[in-house]
């Protein structure tokens, strides 16, 4: 199995770490400006490689599904960097288990890295986890609600500060989340617990490691985090390019994200 040649656009720091020459299929990992990135993108397709797009994937997802169609005429795939780099958490569920309940809260102190990702990246990202757990991408009933904070400029909108998010999957799973910002906490903390009779998931990280507990039988723990966690989703892009499989988080499972959080963010207007 050859390895893949992996060169990256407008995100000279990620070229340093994952860029290399190889035998095999043409990745290229996009970053740069978002209203440019399905652009280059296209280029890559049309020339025949495959694309890993630094989230988010788009400015928006007509653009996004543009890119997706002539990605499958020309038989190549377009991965999408998880919004909140989950991939490694997730990654220690066990295959083909689907949670009934999840609960996930995100504290991000303000200047933190969660908070500095901005509200429609915390938006995507627990969405994307509580989705990816419930293994659903239908939801037949979704509810969020804001607390916001009061702008001295009268001119300004009020500052989202927390948003509690419920949504109601068509395979019968629960999720809720609450994501708020903090002027007290100094790390950002996460709580995220997810279970089906039976068996449960537990993380205080999004990028792992995570608990899994099955009744009769030991806590098991994933194993712990990449230290370069953007680096370890493309090298997981590029295993499986070189082995013919689908992308770990696919174009389409990202649109599907970026439409569920738009969903969110017009409740909330």
């Amino acid at each position: 199995m050859s390895s893949p040649s992996i060169s990256v656009v407008g995100a000279p720091d990620l070229a340093a770490r994952v860029e290399r020459a190889g035998e095999g299929e043409r990745i290229v990992v996009v970053g740069g400006p978002v209203r440019e990135r399905v652009a280059w993108a296209t280029r890559a397709v049309s020339a025949g490689a495959h694309a890993f797009l630094l989230w988010p994937p788009a400015a928006d997802a007509g653009a996004a599904e543009t890119l997706a169609a002539r990605a499958e005429e020309a038989g190549v795939e377009v991965g999408v960097e998880r919004p909140l780099g989950a991939g490694a958490a997730l990654a220690g569920v066990p295959d083909g288990w689907a949670a009934r309940l999840i609960t996930l809260s995100l504290v991000a102190p303000l200047g933190g890295r969660l908070a500095a990702a901005g509200w429609p990246t915390l938006l995507a990202g627990a969405l994307d986890v509580c989705t990816s757990l419930a293994a659903a991408r239908d939801v037949t009933r979704l509810d969020a609600v804001a607390e916001r904070e009061p702008q001295a400029d009268t001119d300004q909108a009020d500052a989202l500060r927390a948003v509690a998010l419920a949504a109601r999957f068509e395979n019968g799973a629960y999720a809720q989340a609450v994501v708020r910002f903090s002027d007290h906490a100094d790390t950002d903390e996460v709580a995220l617990y997810a279970s089906r009779p039976g068996s449960r998931v537990e993380a205080r990280s999004l990028t792992g490691p995570l608990c899994v507990e099955a009744e009769g039988h030991p806590a098991a723990v994933a194993p712990a985090p990449p230290d370069d966690a953007e680096a370890a989703e493309i090298e997981a892009f590029a295993r499986a390019v070189a082995a013919r499989q689908p992308a770990p988080y696919p174009l389409h499972r990202a649109l599907a994200t970026l439409r569920l959080a738009a969903r969110v963010q017009d409740r909330l207007r």
